[in-house]
């Protein structure tokens, strides 16, 4: 698995051209997050692919007019984002839900 981050210019249709160029190779995307990124947009892409087929994916995402970075991480960096990102239970999260009262039937 590699982990890509791609930094762009969020204009019109350049995230899904982005995503097109994993989706129209067959490539599933298990993993995706976009968020602004200081004065521009990040997306985070986790993808099962091989050396052959980053080479293609840097070229593409590099040939889209709005992409400014494109970077490669590794599966370490991608659990230390995904730890960092998701969200904290709520402090109501480990208390029992009471079951909603029902009238008798008759």
């Amino acid at each position: 698995m590699h982990v890509f981050h791609i930094h762009y210019r969020n204009t019109q249709g350049t995230l899904m051209r982005i995503l097109t160029a994993a989706s129209r190779r067959g490539i599933e995307l298990p993993y995706v997050q976009a968020e602004p990124a200081e004065h521009a947009h990040k997306v985070t892409l986790l993808l099962a692919v091989n050396s052959k087929q980053v080479g293609q994916l840097c070229r593409d995402w590099h040939a889209i007019v709005d992409v400014s970075d494109v970077g490669l991480g590794t599966i370490n960096d991608f659990d230390q984002h995904i730890a960092w990102t998701l969200p904290h239970p709520t402090a109501s999260a480990g208390v029992p839900v009471k079951a909603a009262a029902r009238p008798a039937s008759a």
